[in-house]
Protein backbone atom coordinates (compact mmCIF):
# COMPACT_ATOMS: atom_id res chain seq x y z
CA UNK A 1 0.00 0.00 0.00
CA UNK A 2 1.38 3.15 -1.30
CA UNK A 3 2.61 6.02 1.38
CA UNK A 4 3.58 9.30 0.96
CA UNK A 5 4.71 11.55 3.44
CA UNK A 6 4.27 15.77 3.98
CA UNK A 7 6.00 18.05 5.78
CA UNK A 8 4.34 21.02 7.07
CA UNK A 9 5.98 24.17 6.67
CA UNK A 10 3.43 26.56 5.72
CA UNK A 11 2.97 28.20 9.41
CA UNK A 12 3.55 31.97 9.85
CA UNK A 13 6.09 31.16 12.19
CA UNK A 14 5.05 33.43 15.00
CA UNK A 15 6.51 32.20 17.77
CA UNK A 16 9.88 31.80 15.71
CA UNK A 17 9.84 36.05 15.12
CA UNK A 18 8.02 35.56 12.24
CA UNK A 19 10.79 33.46 10.41
CA UNK A 20 10.24 30.83 7.98
CA UNK A 21 10.52 28.06 10.68
CA UNK A 22 11.63 25.26 7.95
CA UNK A 23 14.80 27.22 6.49
CA UNK A 24 15.60 28.61 10.52
CA UNK A 25 18.66 26.78 10.84
CA UNK A 26 20.47 24.61 13.35
CA UNK A 27 23.97 23.79 13.63
CA UNK A 28 24.47 25.48 10.41
CA UNK A 29 21.52 22.95 8.13
CA UNK A 30 17.93 23.98 7.68
CA UNK A 31 15.19 22.73 9.66
CA UNK A 32 13.91 21.08 6.56
CA UNK A 33 17.16 19.50 5.54
CA UNK A 34 16.82 17.32 9.19
CA UNK A 35 13.49 16.57 8.29
CA UNK A 36 14.08 15.31 4.82
CA UNK A 37 16.88 13.32 6.12
CA UNK A 38 14.88 11.80 9.17
CA UNK A 39 12.32 10.44 6.60
CA UNK A 40 15.30 8.97 4.28
CA UNK A 41 16.41 6.92 6.78
CA UNK A 42 13.00 5.34 7.89
CA UNK A 43 13.47 2.05 8.29
CA UNK A 44 10.13 1.51 6.09
CA UNK A 45 10.35 3.77 2.79
CA UNK A 46 7.79 6.20 1.62
CA UNK A 47 7.19 6.58 -1.63
CA UNK A 48 6.97 10.40 -2.56
CA UNK A 49 7.87 13.25 -0.16
CA UNK A 50 5.70 16.66 -0.19
CA UNK A 51 6.71 19.46 0.92
CA UNK A 52 3.65 22.38 2.24
CA UNK A 53 5.14 25.20 2.01
CA UNK A 54 3.19 28.98 1.32
CA UNK A 55 6.59 31.66 1.06
CA UNK A 56 10.24 31.03 0.00
CA UNK A 57 8.86 28.11 -2.42
CA UNK A 58 12.12 28.35 -4.32
CA UNK A 59 14.01 27.62 -1.73
CA UNK A 60 12.19 25.04 -0.80
CA UNK A 61 11.73 23.13 -4.32
CA UNK A 62 15.64 23.32 -4.76
CA UNK A 63 15.21 20.03 -2.86
CA UNK A 64 13.74 18.45 -5.42
CA UNK A 65 10.70 17.65 -3.97
CA UNK A 66 7.04 18.43 -4.70
CA UNK A 67 6.35 22.07 -2.85
CA UNK A 68 2.69 22.78 -2.48
CA UNK A 69 0.82 25.76 -1.24
CA UNK A 70 -2.52 25.79 0.52
CA UNK A 71 -5.61 25.87 -0.99
CA UNK A 72 -7.51 27.80 1.48
CA UNK A 73 -6.23 31.53 1.88
CA UNK A 74 -4.99 33.14 5.16
CA UNK A 75 -2.95 30.36 6.89
CA UNK A 76 -5.87 28.26 7.87
CA UNK A 77 -2.76 26.22 9.59
CA UNK A 78 -1.71 22.51 9.52
CA UNK A 79 -5.40 21.21 8.52
CA UNK A 80 -4.77 22.88 5.02
CA UNK A 81 -1.12 21.76 4.47
CA UNK A 82 -2.21 18.16 5.07
CA UNK A 83 -5.64 19.12 2.48
CA UNK A 84 -3.18 20.00 -0.29
CA UNK A 85 -1.16 17.38 -0.09
CA UNK A 86 -3.93 14.79 0.08
CA UNK A 87 -5.15 16.63 -3.03
CA UNK A 88 -1.76 16.75 -4.60
CA UNK A 89 -1.21 12.51 -3.88
CA UNK A 90 -1.82 9.33 -5.01
CA UNK A 91 -1.22 7.51 -2.12
CA UNK A 92 -3.95 5.60 0.25
CA UNK A 93 -2.17 6.80 3.26
CA UNK A 94 0.13 10.00 4.24
CA UNK A 95 2.68 10.62 6.71
CA UNK A 96 2.11 13.77 8.12
CA UNK A 97 5.09 15.42 10.10
CA UNK A 98 6.40 19.21 11.06
CA UNK A 99 9.26 20.77 9.85
CA UNK A 100 10.31 21.79 13.32
CA UNK A 101 11.30 17.99 14.12
CA UNK A 102 14.73 17.64 13.41
CA UNK A 103 15.45 13.84 14.96
CA UNK A 104 12.48 11.71 13.60
CA UNK A 105 12.68 8.12 15.28
CA UNK A 106 13.68 5.90 11.92
CA UNK A 107 11.19 3.46 12.86
CA UNK A 108 8.55 5.96 13.37
CA UNK A 109 6.30 5.23 9.87
CA UNK A 110 6.74 1.58 10.75
CA UNK A 111 5.02 1.86 13.90
CA UNK A 112 2.37 4.28 13.14
CA UNK A 113 1.42 1.74 10.34
CA UNK A 114 1.87 -1.28 12.71
CA UNK A 115 -0.80 0.09 14.88
CA UNK A 116 -3.12 1.55 12.18
CA UNK A 117 -2.96 -2.40 10.66
CA UNK A 118 -3.45 -3.55 13.98
CA UNK A 119 -6.34 -0.72 15.02
CA UNK A 120 -8.35 -0.65 12.00
CA UNK A 121 -8.02 3.36 12.53
CA UNK A 122 -8.35 5.82 10.40
CA UNK A 123 -5.45 8.04 11.66
CA UNK A 124 -3.04 7.01 14.21
CA UNK A 125 -1.20 10.08 16.08
CA UNK A 126 1.90 10.24 18.25
CA UNK A 127 2.03 10.06 21.92
CA UNK A 128 4.97 10.72 24.30
CA UNK A 129 5.10 8.57 27.62
CA UNK A 130 4.84 11.94 29.51
CA UNK A 131 1.18 11.84 28.12
CA UNK A 132 1.54 14.81 25.67
CA UNK A 133 -0.29 13.89 22.31
CA UNK A 134 1.86 15.40 19.12
CA UNK A 135 -0.75 16.16 16.63
CA UNK A 136 1.47 17.10 13.87
CA UNK A 137 2.70 13.61 13.90
CA UNK A 138 0.52 11.35 12.55
CA UNK A 139 -0.76 8.77 9.97
CA UNK A 140 -3.79 8.88 8.22
CA UNK A 141 -5.50 7.54 5.70
CA UNK A 142 -6.84 9.20 2.11
CA UNK A 143 -10.63 8.15 3.60
CA UNK A 144 -10.18 11.40 6.08
CA UNK A 145 -10.07 14.07 3.56
CA UNK A 146 -13.68 14.42 3.28
CA UNK A 147 -13.91 14.92 6.99
CA UNK A 148 -11.11 17.18 6.70
CA UNK A 149 -12.59 19.40 4.13
CA UNK A 150 -15.49 19.92 6.38
CA UNK A 151 -13.67 21.31 9.44
CA UNK A 152 -12.01 23.42 6.94
CA UNK A 153 -15.02 25.04 5.31
CA UNK A 154 -16.35 25.95 8.81
CA UNK A 155 -13.51 27.02 10.14
CA UNK A 156 -12.94 24.53 12.59
CA UNK A 157 -9.41 24.35 12.26
CA UNK A 158 -7.39 22.72 15.88
CA UNK A 159 -5.99 19.65 14.49
CA UNK A 160 -6.47 17.89 17.93
CA UNK A 161 -10.19 18.61 17.87
CA UNK A 162 -10.18 16.88 14.43
CA UNK A 163 -8.82 14.00 14.88
CA UNK A 164 -10.62 13.31 18.00
CA UNK A 165 -13.45 13.74 15.35
CA UNK A 166 -11.98 11.18 13.39
CA UNK A 167 -11.81 8.78 16.06
CA UNK A 168 -7.80 8.74 15.49
CA UNK A 169 -6.16 6.76 17.60
CA UNK A 170 -2.63 7.68 19.90
CA UNK A 171 0.22 5.48 19.99
CA UNK A 172 2.76 6.11 22.86
CA UNK A 173 6.85 6.81 22.08
CA UNK A 174 9.78 7.51 24.62
CA UNK A 175 9.57 10.52 26.74
CA UNK A 176 11.27 13.00 24.56
CA UNK A 177 11.46 11.18 21.31
CA UNK A 178 9.99 14.45 19.34
CA UNK A 179 11.80 17.58 20.38
CA UNK A 180 10.08 20.28 18.80
CA UNK A 181 11.94 23.80 18.00
CA UNK A 182 9.26 26.23 19.19
CA UNK A 183 11.01 29.21 19.85
CA UNK A 184 14.54 30.42 18.83
CA UNK A 185 15.13 29.70 22.91
CA UNK A 186 14.77 25.92 22.11
CA UNK A 187 16.54 26.36 18.58
CA UNK A 188 19.75 27.66 20.69
CA UNK A 189 19.31 25.19 23.12
CA UNK A 190 19.51 22.34 20.54
CA UNK A 191 22.38 24.14 19.13
CA UNK A 192 24.39 24.46 22.20
CA UNK A 193 23.77 20.55 23.04
CA UNK A 194 24.89 19.76 20.11
CA UNK A 195 27.70 21.16 20.18
CA UNK A 196 28.90 20.77 23.43
CA UNK A 197 30.82 17.71 23.02
CA UNK A 198 34.37 17.95 25.01
CA UNK A 199 37.32 16.34 24.13
CA UNK A 200 38.82 13.32 26.87
CA UNK A 201 42.00 13.62 27.20
CA UNK A 202 42.84 9.70 27.11
CA UNK A 203 45.48 7.65 25.60
CA UNK A 204 45.71 7.61 21.79
CA UNK A 205 42.12 9.06 22.20
CA UNK A 206 41.05 5.64 23.25
CA UNK A 207 38.94 5.83 26.32
CA UNK A 208 39.14 2.06 27.66
CA UNK A 209 43.21 2.97 28.04
CA UNK A 210 44.19 4.73 30.56
CA UNK A 211 47.19 7.08 30.67
CA UNK A 212 49.82 3.97 31.26
CA UNK A 213 48.18 2.27 28.12
CA UNK A 214 46.51 -0.46 30.27
CA UNK A 215 42.68 -1.39 29.38
CA UNK A 216 40.29 -0.25 32.36
CA UNK A 217 37.02 0.70 32.89
CA UNK A 218 35.61 4.08 32.31
CA UNK A 219 34.54 5.49 35.62
CA UNK A 220 31.42 7.21 34.52
CA UNK A 221 30.67 8.31 38.33
CA UNK A 222 30.42 11.68 38.21
CA UNK A 223 28.71 11.87 35.15
CA UNK A 224 25.00 13.15 34.48
CA UNK A 225 22.32 10.82 34.03
CA UNK A 226 20.59 11.41 30.69
CA UNK A 227 17.83 10.03 28.42
CA UNK A 228 19.88 8.01 25.63
CA UNK A 229 18.78 6.22 22.96
CA UNK A 230 20.36 3.52 19.81
CA UNK A 231 19.34 2.05 16.51
CA UNK A 232 21.61 -1.08 15.24
CA UNK A 233 21.03 -2.95 12.11
CA UNK A 234 22.04 -5.71 10.52
CA UNK A 235 21.47 -8.51 7.76
CA UNK A 236 20.98 -11.94 7.28
CA UNK A 237 21.48 -13.41 3.62
CA UNK A 238 20.25 -16.41 3.05
CA UNK A 239 18.49 -19.25 0.16
CA UNK A 240 15.43 -17.73 -1.11
CA UNK A 241 13.95 -21.82 -0.19
CA UNK A 242 15.52 -20.49 3.23
CA UNK A 243 13.15 -17.19 3.23
CA UNK A 244 10.29 -19.04 2.49
CA UNK A 245 10.73 -21.57 5.55
CA UNK A 246 10.87 -18.62 7.64
CA UNK A 247 8.20 -16.96 6.61
CA UNK A 248 5.78 -19.82 6.42
CA UNK A 249 6.59 -20.99 9.72
CA UNK A 250 7.61 -24.13 8.72
CA UNK A 251 10.80 -24.58 10.61
CA UNK A 252 11.15 -27.65 12.36
CA UNK A 253 12.62 -26.34 15.30
CA UNK A 254 9.57 -23.63 15.43
CA UNK A 255 8.93 -19.90 14.99
CA UNK A 256 12.21 -18.13 13.58
CA UNK A 257 11.81 -15.16 14.11
CA UNK A 258 10.23 -15.31 17.43
CA UNK A 259 13.01 -16.86 18.81
CA UNK A 260 15.45 -14.05 17.61
CA UNK A 261 13.42 -11.18 18.84
CA UNK A 262 13.84 -13.05 22.24
CA UNK A 263 17.44 -13.87 21.61
CA UNK A 264 17.77 -10.06 20.81
CA UNK A 265 16.42 -8.91 23.90
CA UNK A 266 17.88 -10.89 26.28
CA UNK A 267 21.55 -10.46 24.49
CA UNK A 268 20.45 -6.14 25.05
CA UNK A 269 20.38 -6.98 28.92
CA UNK A 270 23.39 -9.08 28.90
CA UNK A 271 26.07 -6.83 27.29
CA UNK A 272 28.40 -6.35 29.81
CA UNK A 273 28.37 -9.54 30.70
CA UNK A 274 29.86 -10.12 26.98
CA UNK A 275 31.97 -7.05 26.57
CA UNK A 276 34.45 -6.83 28.97
CA UNK A 277 34.67 -2.87 29.35
CA UNK A 278 30.97 -2.22 28.94
CA UNK A 279 28.96 -1.16 32.01
CA UNK A 280 25.75 -2.84 33.08
CA UNK A 281 22.58 -0.75 32.34
CA UNK A 282 19.65 -0.48 33.61
CA UNK A 283 17.41 -0.86 30.28
CA UNK A 284 14.46 0.79 29.89
CA UNK A 285 12.80 -0.23 26.81
CA UNK A 286 14.41 -3.05 23.43
CA UNK A 287 12.16 -3.14 20.84
CA UNK A 288 13.18 -5.63 17.98
CA UNK A 289 12.22 -5.32 14.13
CA UNK A 290 12.38 -7.76 11.47
CA UNK A 291 12.06 -6.98 7.69
CA UNK A 292 12.20 -9.23 5.06
CA UNK A 293 13.46 -8.19 1.55
CA UNK A 294 12.56 -10.76 -1.01
CA UNK A 295 14.05 -10.01 -4.00
CA UNK A 296 17.69 -9.94 -1.73
CA UNK A 297 17.06 -12.73 0.08
CA UNK A 298 17.34 -11.43 3.28
CA UNK A 299 16.15 -10.81 7.04
CA UNK A 300 17.39 -7.55 8.59
CA UNK A 301 17.14 -6.95 12.29
CA UNK A 302 16.67 -3.29 13.33
CA UNK A 303 17.12 -3.00 17.46
CA UNK A 304 16.22 0.17 18.97
CA UNK A 305 17.71 0.68 23.31
CA UNK A 306 16.90 2.85 25.41
CA UNK A 307 18.16 3.81 29.07
CA UNK A 308 18.35 6.70 31.22
CA UNK A 309 22.12 6.20 32.64
CA UNK A 310 25.50 7.82 32.46
CA UNK A 311 27.12 5.83 29.92
CA UNK A 312 26.64 3.55 26.53
CA UNK A 313 23.46 2.20 24.93
CA UNK A 314 24.93 1.84 21.59
CA UNK A 315 27.02 -1.47 22.39
CA UNK A 316 23.14 -2.77 23.64
CA UNK A 317 21.66 -2.33 20.00
CA UNK A 318 24.70 -3.40 18.48
CA UNK A 319 24.74 -7.20 20.72
CA UNK A 320 21.50 -7.08 20.59
CA UNK A 321 21.43 -7.45 16.65
CA UNK A 322 24.37 -9.70 16.11
CA UNK A 323 22.77 -11.98 18.60
CA UNK A 324 19.41 -11.71 16.73
CA UNK A 325 20.98 -12.53 13.24
CA UNK A 326 22.55 -15.59 15.18
CA UNK A 327 19.56 -17.17 16.25
CA UNK A 328 18.17 -16.92 13.13
CA UNK A 329 21.68 -18.50 11.53
CA UNK A 330 21.17 -21.56 14.49
CA UNK A 331 17.53 -21.82 13.93
CA UNK A 332 17.63 -22.14 10.27
CA UNK A 333 21.76 -24.31 9.47
CA UNK A 334 20.31 -27.51 9.16
CA UNK A 335 19.04 -26.26 6.02
CA UNK A 336 21.60 -23.54 4.58
CA UNK A 337 24.93 -23.61 6.42
CA UNK A 338 25.59 -20.30 3.70
CA UNK A 339 23.40 -17.89 5.76
CA UNK A 340 26.22 -14.86 5.45
CA UNK A 341 25.43 -12.03 8.01
CA UNK A 342 26.62 -8.28 6.91
CA UNK A 343 25.82 -5.05 7.27
CA UNK A 344 26.13 -5.25 11.03
CA UNK A 345 26.17 -1.71 12.31
CA UNK A 346 25.13 1.73 14.67
CA UNK A 347 22.07 4.02 12.86
CA UNK A 348 21.58 6.43 15.32
CA UNK A 349 22.66 7.39 19.07
CA UNK A 350 20.95 10.05 21.13
CA UNK A 351 21.93 11.77 24.32
CA UNK A 352 25.02 12.11 26.30
CA UNK A 353 27.80 14.28 25.82
CA UNK A 354 27.95 13.69 22.31
CA UNK A 355 24.79 14.37 21.65
CA UNK A 356 22.91 13.24 18.52
CA UNK A 357 25.27 11.32 15.87
CA UNK A 358 23.51 10.01 12.73
CA UNK A 359 25.55 7.36 10.07
CA UNK A 360 25.74 9.17 6.81
CA UNK A 361 24.14 6.15 4.95
CA UNK A 362 21.82 5.41 7.76
CA UNK A 363 18.65 5.28 5.33
CA UNK A 364 17.68 1.82 5.80
CA UNK A 365 17.01 -0.36 2.32
CA UNK A 366 13.03 -0.78 1.82
CA UNK A 367 11.95 -3.71 2.54
CA UNK A 368 8.45 -5.75 3.42
CA UNK A 369 7.88 -5.42 7.38
CA UNK A 370 6.57 -7.79 9.36
CA UNK A 371 3.27 -6.40 11.33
Amino acid sequence: MMVDAVILAGGEGRRMDGRDKGLVELSGRPLIEWCLEGLQRQSVSVDHVLISANRNLPDYARYGYAVLRDVYPSHPGPLAGIHSAFLASPAEMMLVVPCDLPFLPSDLLLKLRAEMARSGAPAVVAKTADGRIHPTICLLRKGVLASLVEHLSSSRLKMLDWLESIQAVSLTFAEGSFPNLNTPDDLAGLAARLSGVEAIPVAGGLTHFNSAGDAHMVDVGKKAETHRIATAQGEIRMLPDTLRIIEDGTNKKGDVLGVARIAAIMAAKKTSDLIPLCHPLPLTKVSVDFHIDRQKSTVRCMVTCETYGKTGIEMEALTAVNVGLLTIYDMCKAVDKGMVMNDIRLLEKIGGKSGHWLSESGDAASATPLI
